[in-house]
């Protein structure tokens, strides 16, 4: 993809919308003890809203279809202040341990969920641990067929959950297919790339090293694409039954992550993802040899009706 003029860079400010314990590895398997856990999604989402709205910042919210039905006043809100809303999937699985069938009926759930609170149908998405990697190129195919635009699920290094080390650094057109990658933001160090612009990263980096990743992205005239859970927002929660690595990742660094932010809303200029497709789609080329009007009705009406015809046949 063509950089983006280095004078005019935009940036993105993404949320992956869930509690706290579809999150955890740990809880995230008891689907059917999650009702019994304390949820805390409305206020710690209400609180970034409020920073948000502060330092006029428009983000792009990755709502799970599960809190979309459970808390339909809180993606309400999220629309009514302005926000894109993207799809997380419904039950926030890792799709890499779904078959094409079980990722497509995660989607179709979470659509029609969403759709029910919106009467709208996102055009982008994001899988729950960035877990769409090499092994599944179907994916891509999943979401084409769908309608939607764009995705933002390939981390381009490696961790004990993740990673897509081959993938691209920046924004890239999928293969065969007219649809866009946004990946998570990594820096270059020591000829190796690095995540700095998000989660766990965003609160334990110091923001000195957070700066200099941006600004590197930004000086090659790319964009940063910036993440947050709400949960990281939340000081007051506390769940013990933890697990080590969980203890680190969940909990290290919330205290400082709201100033954080602010520093981060200050240096950097941040809109949705949508608005960045749209100020970089000129300058892809259209892919050749995927008719969308053939795979999906483009009219939103028509991918509702469509995502309603799959959930009643299965």
């Amino acid at each position: 993809m063509t950089a983006l003029d280095k004078r005019t860079t935009l940036n993105a400010f993404t949320v992956d919308l869930e509690d706290w314990f579809q999150g955890l590895t740990s809880t995230n398997p008891l689907v059917d003890q999650w009702p019994g856990f304390e949820s805390r999604v409305v206020p710690a989402t209400k609180r970034l809203l409020s920073l948000l709205r502060e330092h006029q910042v428009k983000a792009t919210f990755f709502v799970l279809g599960y809190i979309a039905d459970y808390h339909p006043e809180l993606v309400e809100q999220i629309v009514a202040e302005g926000h894109e809303i993207g799809v997380h999937g419904y039950y926030h699985r890792f799709v890499y341990r779904l078959t094409h069938s079980e990722f497509a009926q995660e989607i179709d759930r979470a659509l029609e969920a969403i759709y029910r609170v919106t009467n709208d149908m996102p055009i982008g998405h994001r899988a729950p641990y960035f877990s769409i990697n090499d092994q599944t190129p179907w994916a891509f195919e999943v979401l084409v067929s769908r309608g939607f635009k764009y995705d933002s699920s390939v981390f381009p290094t490696r961790n004990m959950l993740y990673g897509y080390p081959d993938a691209p650094r920046f924004p890239y057109k999928v293969d065969g297919h007219d649809f866009i990658e946004f990946p998570a933001t990594t820096m270059l160090f020591a000829g190796r790339k690095w995540p700095v612009a998000g989660g766990f990263y965003n609160r334990a980096l110091p923001y000195s090293i957070i700066r200099r990743g941006l600004k590197q992205v930004n000086e090659e005239g790319q964009p940063a694409i910036v993440y947050i859970h709400p949960w990281e927002l939340d000081t007051e929660q506390n769940y013990n039954r933890v697990t080590l690595r969980e203890r680190i990742t969940h909990y290290y660094g919330r205290a400082g992550l709201a100033n954080k932010l602010l520093r981060l809303f200050a240096d950097f200029k941040f809109v949705t993802i949508k608005d960045l497709l749209q100020q970089m789609e000129p300058a892809v080329e259209t892919a050749g040899d995927l008719d969308l009007a053939n795979s999906v009705n483009s009219t939103t009406g028509g991918r509702q009706e469509n995502i309603t015809a799959r959930m009643v046949s299965s």
